[in-house]
C-alpha cells in the first residue's frame, strides 16, 4: 500500500525558528518517553545519550544526539566531540555482536570544530562512523527530531529506515556558517547575520521534504500544531508508534516480550541499504568510454621571486649571508614567506623558510622544498606528477548533472548558470576528475579533485564519478589512488552533497570486500565533509608536507568562537601524531605510491611477481 506523503506546512524559516526554540524536544526526552529499561552508557561526551532501552520487550542500542533544553539541566552543547564518535563506534560494535537493533535520534548543530577535536581525529572517526552505518549486520533506524547539521549528523543517520519530524532542518552547513562563507560582503557592509539566514535556508533546502526526494529518510511525520515543543507527549507517540512499526518488518515479537531479528532479513537488509545509499543521485545507467585527456597546464602566475642581481646593496648582503648559510647558491630564489589574511580567507598552514632556490622550487613541483607551502595544482599537473607519460584515459569526463534523474532540483538558476561558464573557463566538467592510468607500469585508478572547480566541493557528479571510479577499479582489479584538495560538501546543491559522503564511504566498502589497495593523497586544502568521508578511508593515507586539512575551514571555526592553530590543522601534524603513513614532497609522491602499488601487485598476484627477493629493493 502506497503511503501519503506528509507535506511540511511552515516555511523555511518559520521551520528554523521552531527547531532553535529552546524548549524544542530534545533526544534525552524521547528515550525516556519511548523505552523502557533504559540502561545508560556512561559516555565521556555529554552531546551523546548511548543506552541500552526496551521496547516492547525488545532490547536495543539507543544513540541520541543532544542539545541543551530550557527546563532541563544539561552539560551538552549539540555538538558531539571526537571522543562522542570514538564511544559510539564501540556502543554499535556491541549492537553488532548481539544483533541488537539500532535506533539514533538525530538533533546536532554539526560536529565539534575544536582544535581539541581536531587532534582526536573528529574526521576519522566520523568518516568511520558512516562507514560502520553503512555495513554494520543489524537492523537500523533514525529519527531526525530537530536539527541535522552536516557530517555531524550523517555520522550516525545513515541508516536501513529513516525518519523526519516536519520541522526538522537537515543541512550540508549551519545556516550561519554559510553566511559567514557565501555572504561575506554583506557581512561585511554591516548587515546583520540574523538578516542572512533566510537567503541561507533558501540555497541550503534543509527541509523533510528534500531529504525524502533524495532517499536519506523514508517518510516526514507530523508535529504538533504549534511545533514539538507544545506537546511532547504527542511527539513522542508519534515517534514510537513509527519505531515499532519499523521493527515490526525484520523483527519476530514474540508474545510473551521481547522477540528476535527473522532469519531470512539480515541479508536483504543489508542489500537494501547498500542500494538505496549508493543511489542517492541517480544518474542514466551509461558508462562514457575511456578517453584521451588533452594536457593543459597551468603554470603559476606571480610566484614569489627575486633576482639577487637586482637587489639593493643592504638587501643583497643579508640575501647573500642568508644564502651563504643554507648553501645555496642560484642566485634566482622563491620567496617562502608566512600568509595568513582571515578576511581574504588566504590561510597557508606553513611557510617563514626564507629564500630557497628557484630551482629546487620548480622541482618540487611549485612548493618549498622545506615546509611545502607552495602553489595549487591543477589537475594536469597532479596527472603529470603521478602518472606514466601519456598513460591516463579519463573515465566519465563527460559525466554531468545533466546525466541526473531529476536533475531540475538543482540544475537551474545561478548555479546552472555557474557550472555552464566553469565548464568553458576550467579544464574539467566537474569537480572530481577520475582515469585509468599507470605508475611505473602497473595499473591504477586514479581520482583527481579540481580546486579549480568549485573549491573542489562535491555534489552528485562528483559522488557519482566517485562511485563509478570504484567500480572500474573493482571490474578490473585495480588499486585506486585519490587525490583531494577540496573545501567539502557543495552548499549549491544542498543536503544532496552531504548524502555523497555515505555514497563513496559505501562504493569503498565493495573495493575492499574485493582485497583492493586505497590510497588516499591528502594536499592542501582539504577540508569539511571530503576529509570527514572518503579521504580518511585509506588503507595508506599519503600526505603532502604543508598541506591545510581541517574538519571545518578556518572562517566556519573561527565564526564558531573557537581559535584556529596552525600547528595542528596541517598533515606534518597528523603523520607526527601517527594518524596518516607518510609525509612527503611533491617530488616524491610518486616514488611513495609506487612502493606501495607494487607491493599490492605482488601481494595480490604472487603468480605474476617478478621478483622473488625484496618487493621493492634499495639496490634496483
Amino acid at each position: 500500500m502506497k503511503r501519503e506523503v506528509y507535506t511540511p506546512r511552515r516555511s523555511y524559516s518559520e521551520r528554523y525558528n521552531l527547531t532553535r526554540h529552546p524548549r524544542r524536544i530534545r533526544s534525552s526526552d524521547v528515550i525516556e518517553g519511548v523505552f523502557n529499561d533504559i540502561d545508560y552508557y556512561d559516555c565521556p561526551d555529554p552531546s551523546l545519550v548511548a543506552a541500552k532501552a526496551k521496547i516492547n520487550g525488545l532490547e536495543c542500542i539507543v544513540l541520541g544526539q543532544e542539545k541543551k533544553r530550557e527546563g532541563k539541566e544539561s552539560k551538552a552543547t549539540g555538538m558531539i566531540t571526537a571522543k562522542g564518535y570514538a564511544y559510539a563506534l564501540k556502543v554499535l560494535e556491541e549492537a553488532e555482536a548481539n544483533q541488537m537493533p539500532v535506533v539514533s535520534f538525530i538533533d546536532t548543530f554539526g560536529g565539534d570544530s575544536s582544535m581539541e577535536s581536531e587532534l582526536g581525529g573528529q574526521s576519522f572517526l566520523i568518516s568511520d562512523c558512516i562507514s560502520k552505518f553503512c555495513s554494520i549486520k543489524t537492523p537500523t533506524i533514525s529519527f531526525v527530531i530537530g536539527e541535522g547539521g552536516s557530517g555531524g549528523a550523517l555520522a550516525m543517520q545513515v541508516t536501513d529506515k529513516g525518519f523526519m519530524l516536519e520541522n526538522a532542518l537537515y543541512s550540508v552547513i549551519a545556516p550561519e556558517s554559510c553566511s559567514r562563507i557565501i555572504f561575506h560582503k554583506r557581512l561585511v557592509g554591516g548587515e546583520e547575520i540574523e538578516d542572512t539566514i533566510p537567503d541561507a535556508l533558501e540555497m541550503l533546502r534543509p527541509g523533510a521534504e528534500h531529504i525524502l526526494q533524495i532517499g536519506m529518510i523514508d517518510e516526514i511525520l507530523p508535529e504538533p500544531e504549534d511545533g514539538a515543543h507544545t506537546d511532547y507527549e504527542r511527539t513522542i507517540k508519534t515517534l514510537k508508534e513509527k519505531l515499532i512499526e519499523g521493527l515490526e518488518e525484520w523483527v519476530k515479537f514474540r508474545k510473551s516480550g521481547g522477540g528476535r531479528i527473522k532469519k531470512s532479513m539480515l541479508a536483504r537488509i543489508l542489500k537494501d541499504r547498500r542500494r538505496k545509499v549508493l543511489n542517492y543521485g541517480e544518474f542514466v545507467d551509461t558508462l562514457d568510454e575511456l578517453a584521451k585527456r588533452k594536457t593543459r597546464r597551468n603554470h603559476p602566475e606571480n610566484v614569489k621571486m627575486i633576482d639577487i642581481e637586482r637587489e639593493d646593496f643592504h638587501n643583497l648582503f643579508q640575501i647573500k649571508a642568508h644564502l651563504e648559510h643554507e648553501g645555496i647558491e642560484d642566485t634566482e630564489l622563491y620567496d617562502c614567506e608566512k600568509e595568513w589574511d582571515p578576511d581574504k580567507n588566504l590561510f597557508r598552514v606553513a611557510g617563514g623558510c626564507g629564500f630557497v632556490s628557484y630551482h629546487d622550487y620548480i622541482d618540487n613541483y611549485y612548493a618549498c622544498p622545506k615546509c611545502g607551502k607552495g602553489e595549487y595544482l591543477c589537475v594536469d599537473e597532479q596527472i603529470e606528477k603521478i602518472c606514466d607519460p601519456d598513460t591516463f584515459m579519463e573515465i566519465e569526463g563527460d559525466l554531468t548533472i545533466d546525466k541526473m534523474i531529476n536533475n531540475d532540483r538543482y540544475n537551474f538558476g545561478r548555479y546552472k548558470a555557474t557550472l555552464e561558464k566553469l565548464r568553458q573557463k576550467s579544464f574539467s566538467k566537474e569537480g572530481l576528475v577520475t582515469g585509468n592510468a599507470k605508475l611505473n607500469g602497473k595499473d591504477i585508478v586514479l581520482v583527481i579533485s579540481d580546486l579549480k572547480f568549485i573549491g573542489g566541493s562535491f555534489g552528485a557528479v562528483y559522488g557519482e564519478r566517485f562511485r563509478r571510479a570504484v567500480q572500474y577499479a573493482v571490474k578490473h582489479n585495480y588499486p585506486l589512488i585519490s587525490v583531494c584538495s577540496s573545501g567539502g560538501a557543495r552548499m549549491n546543491e544542498g543536503p544532496m552533497s552531504l548524502a555523497q559522503m555515505a555514497k563513496m564511504n559505501m562504493a569503498l566498502l565493495d573495493l575492499k570486500r574485493k582485497g583492493l589497495l586505497y590510497i588516499s593523497v591528502i594536499t592542501g586544502p582539504t577540508t569539511g565533509g571530503a576529509y570527514a568521508s572518503y579521504v580518511t578511508q585509506g588503507d595508506v593515507i599519503v600526505g603532502e608536507k604543508g598541506a591545510l586539512v581541517e574538519f571545518a575551514g578556518p572562517r566556519v571555526v573561527m565564526g564558531a568562537g573557537f581559535d584556529v592553530d596552525r600547528e595542528i590543522v596541517c598533515t606534518d601534524n597528523l603523520y607526527a601524531n601517527g594518524k596518516i603513513h607518510d609525509l612527503v614532497n611533491r617530488k616524491d609522491l610518486k616514488d611513495s605510491l609506487s612502493y606501495h602499488v607494487n607491493l599490492f601487485y605482488a601481494m595480490k598476484f604472487p603468480e605474476n611477481r617478478e621478483k622473488l627477493g625484496r618487493v621493492v629493493d634499495f639496490n634496483s
